[in-house]
Protein backbone atom coordinates (compact mmCIF):
# COMPACT_ATOMS: atom_id res chain seq x y z
CA UNK A 1 0.00 0.00 0.00
CA UNK A 2 3.10 2.49 1.03
CA UNK A 3 5.15 1.47 -2.27
CA UNK A 4 2.21 1.79 -4.65
CA UNK A 5 1.40 5.10 -2.69
CA UNK A 6 5.20 6.29 -3.41
CA UNK A 7 4.94 5.33 -6.77
CA UNK A 8 1.68 7.32 -6.63
CA UNK A 9 3.10 10.68 -5.39
CA UNK A 10 6.14 10.40 -7.42
CA UNK A 11 4.21 9.98 -10.64
CA UNK A 12 2.40 13.05 -9.33
CA UNK A 13 5.48 15.02 -9.17
CA UNK A 14 6.88 13.88 -12.58
CA UNK A 15 3.57 14.26 -14.02
CA UNK A 16 3.92 17.94 -12.69
CA UNK A 17 7.32 18.74 -13.85
CA UNK A 18 6.73 17.56 -17.29
CA UNK A 19 3.88 19.79 -17.08
CA UNK A 20 5.48 22.90 -15.62
CA UNK A 21 8.22 22.35 -18.70
CA UNK A 22 6.10 21.98 -21.45
CA UNK A 23 4.23 25.17 -20.63
CA UNK A 24 4.70 27.97 -21.00
CA UNK A 25 5.72 29.25 -17.78
CA UNK A 26 9.59 28.67 -17.07
CA UNK A 27 10.52 31.12 -20.44
CA UNK A 28 7.92 33.61 -18.36
CA UNK A 29 10.13 32.95 -15.47
CA UNK A 30 13.56 33.46 -17.20
CA UNK A 31 12.05 36.06 -18.96
CA UNK A 32 11.81 38.11 -16.06
CA UNK A 33 14.97 37.39 -14.62
CA UNK A 34 16.30 38.26 -17.25
CA UNK A 35 15.17 41.77 -17.75
CA UNK A 36 15.61 42.04 -14.17
CA UNK A 37 19.25 41.38 -15.16
CA UNK A 38 19.72 43.65 -17.64
CA UNK A 39 17.66 46.79 -16.11
CA UNK A 40 20.41 46.28 -13.15
CA UNK A 41 23.38 46.43 -15.93
CA UNK A 42 21.86 49.20 -17.43
CA UNK A 43 21.07 51.20 -13.90
CA UNK A 44 24.73 50.57 -13.11
CA UNK A 45 26.42 51.35 -17.07
CA UNK A 46 24.60 54.53 -17.05
CA UNK A 47 24.36 55.98 -13.60
CA UNK A 48 26.51 58.99 -12.48
CA UNK A 49 29.49 56.60 -11.03
CA UNK A 50 29.35 54.02 -14.19
CA UNK A 51 31.42 53.43 -16.91
CA UNK A 52 29.59 54.91 -19.49
CA UNK A 53 29.35 58.30 -17.72
CA UNK A 54 33.20 58.34 -17.43
CA UNK A 55 33.67 58.09 -20.73
CA UNK A 56 31.53 60.63 -21.61
CA UNK A 57 32.47 63.04 -18.84
CA UNK A 58 36.46 61.93 -20.54
CA UNK A 59 35.07 62.72 -23.98
CA UNK A 60 33.05 66.31 -23.18
CA UNK A 61 36.70 67.40 -21.30
CA UNK A 62 38.30 66.16 -24.84
CA UNK A 63 35.50 68.64 -26.75
CA UNK A 64 37.20 71.59 -24.49
CA UNK A 65 40.11 73.51 -24.60
CA UNK A 66 42.27 73.76 -21.73
CA UNK A 67 41.33 77.21 -20.80
CA UNK A 68 38.20 77.78 -21.26
CA UNK A 69 37.85 80.43 -18.52
CA UNK A 70 39.70 82.42 -20.95
CA UNK A 71 38.14 82.24 -24.30
CA UNK A 72 34.01 82.10 -22.85
CA UNK A 73 33.63 85.67 -23.54
CA UNK A 74 34.40 85.18 -27.69
CA UNK A 75 31.31 85.60 -29.74
CA UNK A 76 29.71 82.35 -30.24
CA UNK A 77 31.98 79.98 -28.40
CA UNK A 78 29.06 77.81 -28.07
CA UNK A 79 28.94 76.80 -31.47
CA UNK A 80 32.76 75.92 -30.98
CA UNK A 81 31.44 73.54 -28.03
CA UNK A 82 28.44 71.81 -29.59
CA UNK A 83 30.52 71.25 -32.67
CA UNK A 84 33.35 69.43 -31.18
CA UNK A 85 30.25 67.46 -28.96
CA UNK A 86 28.93 66.81 -32.21
CA UNK A 87 32.13 65.58 -34.06
CA UNK A 88 33.50 63.43 -30.78
CA UNK A 89 30.05 61.80 -30.63
CA UNK A 90 30.03 61.10 -34.14
CA UNK A 91 33.55 59.98 -34.28
CA UNK A 92 32.28 57.60 -30.68
CA UNK A 93 29.82 55.93 -33.13
CA UNK A 94 26.87 57.67 -31.99
CA UNK A 95 24.07 58.07 -35.00
CA UNK A 96 20.78 57.62 -35.77
CA UNK A 97 18.41 58.42 -33.09
CA UNK A 98 20.98 59.23 -30.03
CA UNK A 99 23.05 61.80 -31.97
CA UNK A 100 19.60 63.34 -33.67
CA UNK A 101 18.59 63.61 -29.93
CA UNK A 102 21.86 64.73 -29.00
CA UNK A 103 21.97 67.31 -31.03
CA UNK A 104 18.50 68.97 -30.51
CA UNK A 105 19.23 68.91 -26.63
CA UNK A 106 22.39 71.21 -27.89
CA UNK A 107 20.62 73.50 -30.40
CA UNK A 108 17.85 73.86 -27.60
CA UNK A 109 20.70 75.00 -24.88
CA UNK A 110 22.93 76.90 -25.95
CA UNK A 111 22.07 80.33 -27.77
CA UNK A 112 23.63 82.48 -30.68
CA UNK A 113 25.34 85.09 -30.30
CA UNK A 114 25.95 87.55 -33.21
CA UNK A 115 29.32 87.33 -34.98
CA UNK A 116 30.76 89.73 -37.52
CA UNK A 117 29.83 88.33 -41.47
CA UNK A 118 32.97 89.62 -42.85
CA UNK A 119 35.91 90.57 -41.20
CA UNK A 120 38.75 92.35 -42.89
CA UNK A 121 43.00 91.30 -43.24
CA UNK A 122 43.66 94.72 -41.90
CA UNK A 123 41.70 94.60 -38.43
CA UNK A 124 43.23 91.74 -37.79
CA UNK A 125 46.73 92.93 -38.31
CA UNK A 126 46.10 96.25 -37.30
CA UNK A 127 45.02 94.77 -33.81
CA UNK A 128 48.36 92.19 -33.83
CA UNK A 129 50.23 95.66 -34.72
CA UNK A 130 48.61 97.13 -31.31
CA UNK A 131 49.61 94.68 -28.95
CA UNK A 132 53.24 94.55 -30.03
CA UNK A 133 53.28 98.35 -30.16
CA UNK A 134 55.25 98.93 -26.82
CA UNK A 135 57.73 96.21 -27.31
CA UNK A 136 58.48 97.17 -30.91
CA UNK A 137 59.31 101.08 -29.80
CA UNK A 138 61.49 99.85 -27.12
CA UNK A 139 63.72 97.46 -29.98
CA UNK A 140 63.15 100.10 -32.83
CA UNK A 141 61.02 98.04 -35.17
CA UNK A 142 58.76 99.71 -37.66
CA UNK A 143 57.51 97.17 -39.41
CA UNK A 144 55.89 94.01 -38.42
CA UNK A 145 57.35 91.16 -41.21
CA UNK A 146 53.63 89.94 -42.63
CA UNK A 147 53.89 87.58 -45.62
CA UNK A 148 50.98 86.85 -48.16
CA UNK A 149 51.94 83.65 -50.35
CA UNK A 150 49.99 81.45 -52.90
CA UNK A 151 49.10 77.94 -51.72
CA UNK A 152 48.56 74.75 -53.65
CA UNK A 153 45.48 74.06 -54.38
CA UNK A 154 43.90 72.55 -57.54
CA UNK A 155 39.70 72.69 -57.19
CA UNK A 156 40.47 76.15 -55.58
CA UNK A 157 42.74 78.86 -54.90
CA UNK A 158 44.25 78.97 -51.08
CA UNK A 159 46.55 81.87 -49.50
CA UNK A 160 48.38 81.63 -47.04
CA UNK A 161 49.81 84.97 -44.64
CA UNK A 162 52.06 84.63 -42.14
CA UNK A 163 52.81 87.31 -39.93
CA UNK A 164 55.29 87.82 -36.79
CA UNK A 165 55.73 91.00 -34.49
CA UNK A 166 59.69 90.93 -35.35
CA UNK A 167 60.32 92.49 -38.38
CA UNK A 168 62.19 89.99 -41.23
CA UNK A 169 65.66 91.45 -40.73
CA UNK A 170 65.72 91.17 -36.85
CA UNK A 171 64.60 87.41 -36.92
CA UNK A 172 67.09 87.21 -39.72
CA UNK A 173 69.58 88.59 -37.88
CA UNK A 174 68.92 87.15 -34.39
CA UNK A 175 68.94 83.69 -35.79
CA UNK A 176 71.93 83.73 -38.17
CA UNK A 177 70.48 83.13 -41.23
CA UNK A 178 72.08 84.32 -43.86
CA UNK A 179 71.61 82.51 -47.32
CA UNK A 180 68.86 79.90 -45.96
CA UNK A 181 65.01 81.41 -46.36
CA UNK A 182 63.01 81.22 -42.82
CA UNK A 183 60.76 77.79 -43.06
CA UNK A 184 57.24 77.77 -42.50
CA UNK A 185 57.02 76.48 -39.21
CA UNK A 186 59.68 79.39 -37.93
CA UNK A 187 56.06 81.76 -37.94
CA UNK A 188 54.64 82.36 -34.98
CA UNK A 189 51.63 83.44 -36.56
CA UNK A 190 49.42 81.70 -39.85
CA UNK A 191 46.31 81.81 -41.38
CA UNK A 192 45.61 79.32 -44.05
CA UNK A 193 42.36 81.00 -46.39
CA UNK A 194 40.43 79.32 -48.80
CA UNK A 195 39.63 81.38 -50.86
CA UNK A 196 35.87 81.48 -52.11
CA UNK A 197 34.82 84.91 -54.07
CA UNK A 198 35.09 88.81 -54.12
CA UNK A 199 33.35 91.18 -52.23
CA UNK A 200 31.23 94.32 -54.07
CA UNK A 201 34.75 96.34 -53.97
CA UNK A 202 36.16 93.83 -56.17
CA UNK A 203 38.56 92.18 -53.03
CA UNK A 204 39.03 88.80 -52.81
CA UNK A 205 37.25 86.90 -49.74
CA UNK A 206 37.59 83.56 -48.36
CA UNK A 207 37.17 81.28 -45.10
CA UNK A 208 40.45 80.51 -42.98
CA UNK A 209 40.46 76.93 -42.82
CA UNK A 210 43.67 76.43 -40.26
CA UNK A 211 45.44 78.93 -38.14
CA UNK A 212 48.16 79.10 -35.81
CA UNK A 213 48.35 81.37 -32.85
CA UNK A 214 51.52 81.87 -31.09
CA UNK A 215 53.26 79.01 -32.33
CA UNK A 216 50.25 76.52 -31.25
CA UNK A 217 47.12 75.87 -33.90
CA UNK A 218 43.88 76.85 -32.60
CA UNK A 219 41.79 74.48 -32.10
CA UNK A 220 44.11 72.25 -30.00
CA UNK A 221 45.19 74.82 -26.82
CA UNK A 222 45.04 77.97 -27.44
CA UNK A 223 44.90 81.57 -25.68
CA UNK A 224 42.36 83.81 -26.51
CA UNK A 225 43.09 87.49 -24.66
CA UNK A 226 43.28 90.20 -27.70
CA UNK A 227 41.50 91.34 -30.12
CA UNK A 228 43.35 90.22 -32.55
CA UNK A 229 43.37 86.58 -31.55
CA UNK A 230 39.26 86.96 -31.25
CA UNK A 231 39.00 88.07 -34.79
CA UNK A 232 40.57 85.38 -35.65
CA UNK A 233 38.79 82.68 -33.80
CA UNK A 234 35.55 84.28 -35.15
CA UNK A 235 36.88 83.57 -38.97
CA UNK A 236 37.75 80.23 -37.75
CA UNK A 237 35.08 78.47 -35.15
CA UNK A 238 32.36 81.34 -35.98
CA UNK A 239 32.68 81.00 -39.73
CA UNK A 240 33.52 84.85 -40.58
CA UNK A 241 34.28 85.57 -43.66
CA UNK A 242 38.00 86.93 -44.20
CA UNK A 243 38.27 89.96 -46.83
CA UNK A 244 41.92 90.41 -48.10
CA UNK A 245 42.01 94.24 -48.10
CA UNK A 246 45.40 94.58 -47.03
CA UNK A 247 49.17 94.16 -48.87
CA UNK A 248 51.49 92.68 -46.81
CA UNK A 249 53.35 95.95 -46.77
CA UNK A 250 51.15 97.70 -45.89
CA UNK A 251 51.37 97.55 -41.80
CA UNK A 252 53.51 99.56 -39.77
CA UNK A 253 54.38 100.53 -35.93
CA UNK A 254 53.59 104.09 -35.30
Amino acid sequence: MNAARKMTLEAILVNQVQAFSESDRPAEIIGAHVEKLFTEVCREAFSAHGAFAANLKEELAKALPANLSKVADLPRYNDLIATALRDRWAEAGATGDLLRRAEAAINDILNTDFIPEVISLRSVLEAFVEVHQAKAADRGWHLPHVSIREGDGVKARYLHVFFDAEPESAFRERNALRERPRSDMEYANRLVIRVTGQSDRGLEVGEVISALIEGEPIGRNFSIKSKWQKLVACLYFGASKLILDCPEDDVTYD
